[in-house]
């Protein structure tokens, strides 16, 4: 066999074992619920590593002292900040794989 025949064959090799990796860790990481809260868990978000927003607890506390313009930029900034967290976990995981945060 000739000598490129073998390297294309072994690249490919290295492709697909790449990509069965990089699947594996997408599933891993969609089981993963990620956190994030403000004003010391008086909102808490938690979103799952494929970005789905699976809960949102609101302290009835809070409710009683912030009007709904300060609660919708409280919502904003949690919410940003627990996807700004899956990115990063989302990078941390697949990120030796594909290439990311490189």
């Amino acid at each position: 066999m000739a000598k490129g025949l073998m390297n294309s064959d072994n690249l490919l090799g290295q492709m697909r074992q790449m990509q069965q990796q990089l699947k594996t860790a997408q599933k891993e990481l969609e089981k993963e619920e990620i956190s994030a809260d403000i004003r010391g868990g008086a909102i808490r978000v938690t979103f799952t590593g494929a970005q789905v927003c699976k809960a949102i607890h609101i302290d009835e506390e809070l409710l009683k002292t912030v009007d709904a313009a300060t609660l919708e930029k409280l919502l904003l900034e949690v919410t940003n900040k627990a996807l700004d967290k899956v990115r990063k976990q989302a990078v941390k995981k697949l990120g030796p794989i594909g290439g990311l945060g490189r």
